[in-house]
């Protein structure tokens, strides 16, 4: 992509883009523009399935907001936010994920069965699974093709202890005490990626996973970032360059943005709350012997407790101050 093209734009770039070089890529509409070539999804998946030479992805397939639905005997739906087929058989779903929720590792296995099912119906249908002789096809009416769930979280990964990468599969118990542990299927995978816990410097950068770790934690800082040599590099990032986005593009991420954090101030406000009627009722023997000044602390602390989870949480300071203004 060029530099230097001009954008003909209607309408003034957004308040909220201003003074920024991109827009941030772990919001949908952007994540989209920033993933939104072969080369750079195969760049990317190459890094974190750790293909080497032959083993890269020659051909690939994806789609954006996959829509994946089922009868089970109710409907079922789930939507990927990439889903993405390789030459030799494999299939992928990408997840970005920003919030953190009680429910994230039944969702990600949830996800992971849906792909799964969706996987084993598209090999069915292959032609090459097709062209097999009856009674070999019958013989292989459990077989499964490779699946990979991949999930980018802005937050801390589950049981990762500090890393920001976490690989997931299916253990032995006895092999796992005699501890030669090996996955039972090599077909059966989740990736996990945490940005904030990614903190390598430019300097630092060594592989794929590492770069695209680097441009999505950084992107929304506001200033130029390397392409670390890489002409896929450069052109993911001039997709979400500012300067470079249609008017369309501008409003659907400032509406993303706008509707996450309407989000937030909500969540938030509902933990401070919940957190003081905690310690409300913790205070409540102490009014009825007449120390008032009991919940006032009480309520103080809950307040500074809550506002200090969601820092580390990483919700923005105006969100917070707004949350506890919100009673």
């Amino acid at each position: 992509m060029d530099k230097n093209r001009k954008v003909i734009r209607k309408n003034p770039i957004p308040e909220a883009f201003r003074g920024k070089v991109y827009l941030d890529p772990t919001y949908d509409p952007a994540f989209k523009e920033f993933f939104g070539s072969e080369a750079a999804l195969k760049d990317f998946l190459d890094g974190v399935l750790d293909l080497e030479g032959d083993d890269k992805i020659k051909t690939l397939r994806f789609r954006f907001e996959e829509p994946v639905e089922f009868r089970l005997p109710e409907r079922k739906k789930v939507v990927f936010d990439i889903f993405a087929t390789t030459g030799t058989g494999r299939f992928l779903n990408v997840e970005m994920q920003r919030l953190e929720h009680d429910f994230f590792i039944d969702r990600t296995i949830l996800y992971k069965a849906f792909l799964l099912i969706k996987g084993k119906k598209k090999m069915e249908n292959s032609p090459e699974f097709k062209a097999l002789p009856a009674d070999l096809q019958r013989r292989r009416r459990y077989q499964l093709p490779e699946t990979v769930s991949i999930w980018i979280c802005d937050f801390d990964l589950p049981h990762a202890e500090g890393e920001y990468l976490d690989e997931w599969a299916l253990y032995s118990r006895i092999s796992l005490k005699g501890g030669s542990a090996r996955p039972l299927s090599e077909k059966n995978k989740y990736i996990f990626l945490s940005i904030p816990n990614f903190t390598k410097s430019a300097d630092e950068v060594k592989g794929a996973v590492d770069v695209w770790l680097y441009l999505l934690n950084h992107a929304r800082d506001g200033g130029e970032l390397p392409d670390f040599g890489s002409g896929v590099v450069e052109e993911a990032l001039e997709r979400i360059r500012v300067d470079n986005a249609a008017d369309e593009l501008l409003s659907v991420q400032e509406k993303a943005m706008a509707h996450e954090e309407d989000y937030e101030i909500m969540l938030a406000g509902a933990k401070i709350r919940a957190q003081e009627e905690g310690h409300a009722q913790g205070h409540a023997q102490g009014l009825a012997q007449g120390h008032a000044e009991g919940l006032a602390e009480g309520r103080a602390q809950g307040r500074a407790e809550m506002a200090e989870f969601l820092r580390s949480k990483g919700v923005a300071e105006s969100i917070i101050a707004e949350a506890l203004a919100a009673k």
